[in-house]
């Protein structure tokens, strides 16, 4: 529960404050107990904002998990549509967490950096799983244009990462209208017609 309860408010913290003045003695207030008590848990600062961040990014993925779970009979738009809108209603969702990971991914602290990365890249198989299989079954039902499946998935993280940035710049009705004139593009531009 302690353990929690330390987590939760360190994503908060990070969220309101940044990994810098998100400190482990404003964390340990928070939560009602002293200092110290933290190491009984975690290592040190940047060993909870690991865990912070693993836990932003499994949150994601779960999310991401489930919906696609329910589309078992969709079409090859609808999968990678569905995808990319389901990581933005995520987000949408749940300004808290969003906010800190935002805080993380684009203010990385230098202690951190190395490992966020990684922990990123390894994360990012998820997702690298799931469209191999879109993309290869829409090249074989030919409602993609042939072409390489690593080309196709590395455009498409991309896709993912710029309407993620957009949520940092435009409020969510601007942004709602920017991500469907970007996703008519995106699938205008693979899409065999």
């Amino acid at each position: 529960m302690t353990k929690n309860k330390i987590k939760e408010v360190a994503c908060k913290q990070l969220a309101e404050k940044g990994y810098e003045r998100a400190t482990l003695a404003s964390i340990a207030t928070e939560v009602g107990i002293k200092t110290p008590s933290i190491y009984a848990f975690y290592k040190g600062k940047e060993d909870l904002f690991m865990a912070v961040y693993n836990d932003l990014l499994d949150d994601q993925f779960q999310f991401i998990k489930l919906s696609m779970a329910n589309l078992e009979n969709a079409t090859v738009k609808q999968l990678l549509y569905q995808m990319i809108k389901d990581v933005s209603d995520y987000h949408l969702s749940k300004p808290e967490k969003t906010a800190a990971y935002m805080r993380l991914a684009f203010f990385l602290p230098h202690e951190l950096n190395d490992d966020i990365k990684r922990t990123f890249n390894e994360k990012e198989e998820f997702y690298y799983e799931i469209l191999l299989g879109i993309f290869t079954r829409g090249i074989e039902q030919g409602v993609i244009k042939r072409q390489p499946v690593d080309d196709l998935i590395a455009s498409f993280l991309c896709l993912m990462d710029g309407i993620f940035l957009e949520l940092y710049y435009y409020e969510e009705e601007k942004f709602k209208k920017r991500f469907e004139q970007t996703w008519n593009i995106y699938w205008n531009g693979i899409c065999k017609e």
